[in-house]
């Protein structure tokens, strides 16, 4: 991992010159840590080994801050609405402001976050309410009160990270410490630190309450409260936390009632609730004395905000295929059931699972409306933690009824989630024309057929998809505000911003969102073509002399570059000079057009192959640009364009 560091860092040579040293130590240092690690104990001893670890952590951490800083010098807009939030939030506290009683809106434009970032609800309207515990904008309070302003969320968020790294280090056993070098240095996890996924700020207070919880009753003094105040500091940044709590109050019963009977479990649980609760409204007391209506408010705006359905988990079957969507109520059901589930079979079969107890709300969450990758992922640094150093016993307690328990748990969950993907989407949807914006190859306009297939009238709110991303909510401007039931229409939708037009050589879907009851329809993936050009020859690396031909040949192609044999297939080939001052028209002849003539058609031949010949009866100063494109036959857009060739005129 160390090497990988260091081909991450040479890519931004070319900004930074003396980066070439940290690149050529990071490099040196994997390849020795790689054989330091083989040799034999009577050579280099265990403590020793352990020592060269740290070394290593120390190089990933070192890499780790140097690719950040070249995210932020590349990329400095705020990537999400979270990130964004949260500094404008820990702003206003600076200044004596409860944030929790204004709108997060001004952070938009602050931070210059992306349209395609904000988190929309189902009538398409943008979240503009601060949507967290307190701890997730304190953190950032001491950067700005020093006046660091400038990304101040994303590296107080990178330093957390870092932090989890070393600290998930120390707390492994040393048989599986380097672990932490491999999971800090995973693309998912570095990409959410710098990319303003908020979520590294309770992984390394989440490691400190997963190291030896199952100890809990069973320790004094300092040591007792260390895992319930982490924990409890670790819910008061984000919610996914709070998902835990149950799982280690049911394990720190089951624990002290085996040692010393039923009522001490009762109060051993009891006094972690408390210490956790007290250590999560410690940051947040500030709001909650003075605001308690706007404080409860905000932290649970994630469950009342009636938020657009996203993510990697199941819900992502809906939103690309035609699988379930009638209702994104079902998903947070079949997720509450599953959290159930879970937790009744940890129960009645601990210790079977009690590695796994910081991890099994991950599954949980797998399956609600909105299940983000972060949601996924974020719980494994503590969960490898958690189950490295908990106690494992051989003998069985299990509940004797047990397997009556996993199988009524297997059996709700499964009808919870089939009752989920049953539930058809009201609306049938279809793309019948696109408008393009030719050259830039992106889409700005659709057409839409609708038919709604239930007996209650729909009021869609329009966005497209690309992948998983979802844009910024499309303008309707013509078609019905409300359709009524069983009732077609014809839609059409713009795009609001460049930054919402999907590219048409990727493909989009058109999802339509409705908000009684809360669903999802989508139309079937939209591809212009599979089809492209390639020109030959690809460069043309010497001026060709004024008057003389040069034969370009554009080939039709596939996206695996395989020639498309159709004959009487119009190609254009467009020239353009692309100087400093501004786009200028070239004297180029394209076969028999005029001068400057673009674009100039040619038919494929039986090969699919177009043939243009070129000549200038001028030198010019600056190469002209030719760049060949298919058009759509009923649609008449463009698309397919060829790589572009440079083509110098003169001696």
């Amino acid at each position: 991992m160390v090497i990988v560091w260091a081909f991450r860092l040479d890519g931004y040579l070319t900004f930074t010159p003396w980066l070439a040293l940290a690149v050529a130590i990071l490099g040196l240092t994997g390849l020795c840590a790689i054989v330091v690690a083989w040799l034999p104990a009577c050579v280099v001893s265990d403590a020793r080994q352990h020592q060269v670890g740290w070394i290593a952590v120390a190089a990933v951490v070192a890499g780790l801050v140097l690719w950040s800083y070249f995210q932020v010098f590349i990329a400095p807009d705020y990537g999400t609405d979270e990130i964004a939030f949260d500094q404008y939030a820990a702003q206003l506290a600076l200044h004596g402001i409860n944030p929790y009683l204004h709108s997060m809106a001004p952070a938009f434009p602050l931070f210059h976050v992306s349209p395609n970032g904000y988190t929309f609800q189902l009538n398409g309207q943008p979240v503009t309410a601060l949507s967290y515990p307190a701890l997730s904008f304190e953190a950032y309070l001491p950067l700005l009160a020093l006046g660091i302003t400038t990304q101040a969320a994303v590296w107080v968020n990178v330093a957390a990270w870092a932090a989890s790294a070393v600290l998930l280090y120390a707390v492994l056993p040393r048989s599986v410490a380097p672990l932490a070098a491999v999971v800090a240095s995973v693309d998912v996890y570095i990409g959410y630190a710098s990319g303003g996924v908020t979520d590294s700020l309770f992984v390394p207070l989440l490691i400190g309450a997963a190291v030896g919880w199952d100890r809990f009753a069973f320790s004094e003094g300092l040591r007792a409260w260390r895992g319930p105040i982490c924990m409890g500091l670790a819910m008061a940044v984000k919610q996914t936390p709070w998902l835990i709590v149950p799982f280690v109050l049911a394990g720190i019963a089951r624990e002290s009632w085996q040692a010393h009977g039923w009522r001490q479990a009762l109060r051993d649980c009891l006094r972690y609730a408390f210490i956790a609760l007290a250590a999560f409204l410690v940051p947040n007391l500030p709001y909650l004395a003075t605001a308690p209506s706007a404080w409860l408010r905000g932290i649970l705006t994630p469950l009342a905000s009636h938020s657009v359905p996203a993510g990697q988990g199941l819900i992502s079957l809906s939103l690309s295929l035609t699988i379930g969507g009638g209702s994104l109520l079902a998903y947070n059901i079949a997720a509450a059931v599953v959290l159930t589930a879970l937790l009744a079979c940890y129960v009645t079969t601990y210790p079977a699972l009690k590695a796994a107890a910081f991890l099994l709300p991950s599954i949980a969450l797998f399956f609600a409306d909105r299940s983000f990758g972060s949601y996924l992922v974020m719980l494994i640094p503590a969960a490898l933690a958690a189950a490295a150093t908990v106690r494992h016993r051989v003998e069985a307690a299990r509940w004797r009824l047990w397997k009556w328990v996993l199988a009524g748990a297997g059996m709700a969950s499964c009808g919870a989630v089939a009752a989920a993907l049953t539930a058809a989407s009201p609306l049938t949807m279809s793309v019948e024309s696109v408008h393009t914006t030719g050259q830039l190859a992106t889409v700005g306009q659709v057409q839409l057929a609708v038919a709604n297939n239930t007996g209650k009238s729909v009021r869609p709110a329009f966005t497209i998809q690309e992948g998983t991303q979802l844009t910024y909510f499309w303008l309707r401007v013509a078609g019905p505000a409300v359709l009524g039931p069983h009732q077609r229409a014809e839609y059409t939708i713009q795009a609001p911003n460049s930054f919402a037009m999907p590219s048409i050589a990727t493909g989009f879907q058109v999802l339509a969102f409705n908000g009684s009851p809360a669903s999802v329809s989508r139309s079937g993936p939209y591809l212009a073509s599979t089809w492209r050009v390639v020109l030959q020859p690809n460069t043309v690396n010497t001026p060709v002399p004024v008057g003389q031909e040069i034969t370009v040949r554009a080939s039709v192609v596939n996206r695996l570059d395989q020639p498309i044999r159709v004959a009487n297939v119009p190609v254009y080939l467009g020239q353009v000079i692309y100087a400093q001052e501004g786009l200028q028209y070239s004297q180029a002849y394209i076969n028999r057009g005029l001068a400057g003539q673009t674009p100039v058609e040619a038919l494929t031949d039986a090969d699919g192959v177009a043939t243009f010949t070129i000549h200038s009866p001028v030198s010019e100063s600056e190469p002209v640009y030719f760049e060949a494109n298919l058009v759509n036959s009923s649609l008449f857009y463009p698309y397919g364009y060829s790589p572009i060739l440079t083509v110098r005129f003169g001696s």
